[in-house]
């Protein structure tokens, strides 16, 4: 570090100075040097400019310089460490490399020192940024498989036979006990049997009835494969009360073969990590916190985003838009994530997978009319996500009155605004979303019953001023993308209904590649992707938690190939309104501008206060390299009051730097692939895709070409960025 930025080692050794003199000392060395060397990024720094187009101009040892700074000002800080149960910790960055370059004893460990050494690296000029070209990035993809390729649909195909001979050995045990059921097996020959089974697979109902609702049935449908360590860490879950479920299906996608005989070893790690459960997890449960404060819902009293809420079945804050969680069987889903931000509701028994006992009760009709008239007589809601749990789960017949309820109510709330003046209007409802997963967990769900109702609902939507029906899915590799998923995800498009992804960006999702080919693989099927997010939580998610170093880097030097020139706006925004049409839209627009998918998602952080967004500083650093950051809020959209009162949220990351990329060389990917991620210390909020803009256009009709669409697009009115 002495030869990096001896101007910087020559303070920290001064003897005459005592810390709080050194940091002092340093602040005018610093600032000098910003202000004359890095002019952009002084203006950023100071607050003088605060866009993205600055940011993203900062040069590399700028940021590193910025980061300095914000260490001399937050130097013997205290910050509340939620990965610690609430523990109060300390950064002292500037006083520790004091000691370290002295050689004095130190209670840092080797991730502190690490993270030190490349932060002096990057500041002195000796570790760079090299963007990847557009062919490394394709390459990275290249590595990985999707659930479509015909290898991974053959070795599928087996396990699902294998599946459906342990489920012939289940039922016929059931049904020798006389135990009650609508699936039964006799006397049948094994081939009949085997045919039978075959054909229940394919119904909702079935998969989960026959669910794994324990670790022995999970060991037992994954053919004994799964490892000692993994099966005690199951065991305990279940001791400590956290729920195991996983249809047969989803199970059907784990490859269970030896690693040797595997054409792409740890292509299925994405699923595997939300479907075990950590040791961190287990520890963990009984003492977690929400997350998202303002899911914290007192009838009566304000949440965290300011707003007084009459039930837990919804959840608010943003002024626009509102989540209603039906009190349904929509609080279930068709599997349990270990990264669920429900997880501290199953600490309390409210969500869970009982499904009869998550019938609607006889005051469902009245929460869901009191839920309703909230979003009728607010001023500012136009959008209503309906999830849970799952929105999919609910049966038909409720889902339907759910939707009836919300196109009275949207009707009613238009009707409203006809007496008042026109300053005086209240927001209309413009989109209806349902939240789920079910495409990946269960893709039998989406029978043509559902279909044939959401049809009915989004011709009846475009009536009440409607313009966006839109299901929300949890995608989060394209190994999950199988040939069921995709005719799901046909059906609910040619109903009307478009389809976005919010993917989780979990250490496995993280790798090189790996995500942009998620997002290809979802263009291919018509699925616009919507949001990246960091994995939300706190110690409970250590495991899979990637640093928001490494989704800001995903977004910088990998996404960065999918973006869309401004020429293609307008034509973005045709896009959720005509869903039957969408992929050939996508299609047109991928050829059109050359780029491999359409980078529609922003990468984004949920934070532990009140909404969501990617602009961050690193102000400190804990004992153990865990960086500390200053997320200010995301300013392209309409927020709380209460946020101008916050200011910004401070989170504590759950792991060091470090400690990612050990994770990353076990999952077999090299370090050196991720060189710059320890310089990405600070990020920006992304703009919002136009094909997401609250308000779209009229519906162009199916009568159009993708071609018609692309040739009413303006001209550009700058050169592409790329």
């Amino acid at each position: 570090m002495r030869a990096e930025a001896p101007e910087l080692a020559g303070v920290l050794l001064d003897e005459s100075l005592d810390d709080g003199a050194v940091v002092e000392a340093l602040r005018p060395l610093l600032t000098d040097r910003l202000r004359s060397r890095f002019p952009v990024a002084w203006e950023y720094w100071t607050g003088e400019s605060r866009d993205e187009d600055t940011f993203f101009s900062i040069p590399w040892q700028g940021i590193a310089c910025m980061r300095l700074l914000d260490y001399l000002d937050h130097e013997g800080a205290r910050f509340e460490d939620g990965n610690l149960g609430g523990a109060e910790v300390e950064s002292r960055p500037i006083a520790t490399l004091r000691r370290l370059l002295r050689g004095e004893a130190t209670d840092v460990t080797g991730d502190f020192v690490a993270d030190m050494v490349h932060l002096f690296r990057q500041f002195g000029g000796s570790e760079t940024r090299s963007l990847p070209t557009r062919r490394d990035v394709l390459g990275w993809m290249a590595r990985h498989p999707s659930g479509l390729d015909a290898d991974v649909v053959a070795w599928r195909a087996a396990n699902r036979d294998r599946i459906v001979g342990v489920l012939v050995d289940r039922i016929r045990e059931e049904s020798r006990d006389g135990r009650p059921g609508a699936y039964r097996l006799d006397r049948e020959p094994d081939e009949e049997a085997h045919a039978r089974v075959n054909a229940w697979w394919d119904e909702d109902r079935f998969q989960l009835r026959h669910a794994a609702r324990t670790t022995a049935a999970l060991a037992e449908y994954l053919g004994g494969t799964v490892g000692e360590d993994t099966l005690a860490t199951m065991r305990a879950a279940e001791e400590r009360g956290i729920p195991v479920f996983a249809t047969p299906y989803f199970l059907s996608l784990i490859d269970v073969r030896p690693r040797e005989e595997q054409e792409h070893p740890g292509a299925d790690e994405p699923l595997r990590s939300y479907l075990f459960y950590s040791t961190d997890l287990v520890e963990e449960f009984g003492t977690i916190a929400a997350w998202e404060k303002e899911d914290v819902v007192e009838p009566g009293r304000p949440n965290e985003a300011g707003y007084v809420l009459p039930s837990h079945t919804l959840h608010r804050r943003y002024p626009d838009v509102a989540i209603f969680i039906p009190d349904t069987m929509g609080r279930a889903c068709g599997g349990l994530c270990s990264y669920c931000q429900r997880m501290y509701d199953f600490q309390r028994g409210r969500f869970n997978f009982n499904l009869q006992e998550l019938a609607p009760t006889r005051r469902w009709p009245d929460l869901l009319h009191e839920s309703l008239e909230y979003f009728r007589t607010d001023p500012d809601l136009r959008d209503i996500l309906i999830t849970g749990g799952d929105a999919l789960m609910s049966s038909v017949s409720s889902l339907r009155r759910i939707l009836q309820a919300v196109l009275a109510m949207a009707a009613a709330k238009r009707a409203d605004n006809e007496a008042r003046q026109p300053g005086a209007r209240f927001a209309e409802i413009r989109r209806v979303r349902l939240g789920t997963k079910l495409p990946v967990y269960l893709p039998q769900r989406v029978t043509p019953e559902l279909v044939a109702m959401l049809r009915e609902f989004a011709v009846a939507a475009r009536a009440v001023g409607i313009t966006q029906c839109v299901v929300q899915t949890h995608i989060s590799s394209a190994m999950e993308v199988t040939p069921e998923t995709a005719a799901a995800i046909r059906r609910l498009l040619d109903a009307g209904w478009a389809v976005t992804n919010q993917e989780v960006f979990t250490v496995a999702a993280s790798r090189r590649g790996h995500t942009a080919k998620t997002r290809a693989v979802l263009n291919d099927i018509g699925v616009l992707p919507y949001y990246t997010f960091a994995v939300k939580g706190f110690r409970e998610n250590r495991a899979l938690f990637a640093t928001t170093a490494r989704l800001t880097q995903e977004r910088v030097e990998e996404k960065s190939i999918g973006r869309v020139d401004l020429r293609y706006h307008s034509a973005l925004r045709s896009f959720i309104p005509n869903a039957p049409i969408v992929r050939a839209l996508i299609d047109e627009v991928r050829r059109s501008d050359q780029v491999p998918f359409l980078a529609t998602d922003r990468n984004m952080m949920n934070l532990p206060g009140v909404g969501k967004s990617a602009t961050f500083r690193t102000i400190g650093i804990t004992g153990d390299g865990r960086r500390i950051l200053r997320f200010e809020f995301d300013r392209t959209r309409p927020h709380s009051a209460v946020i101008e009162e916050m200011g910004s949220v401070v989170v504590i990351e759950s792991k060091s730097v470090r400690h990612y990329l050990d994770q990353l060389r076990e999952l077999g990917e090299d370090p050196a692939d991720y060189a710059t991620l320890w310089g990405y210390s600070a990020g920006h909020v992304e703009r919002r895709s136009a094909a997401f803009d609250p308000v779209a256009p009229p519906a162009i009709g199916t009568g159009h070409s993708a071609e018609r669409v692309l040739a009413d697009a303006p001209e550009p009115d700058r050169p592409p960025a790329r």
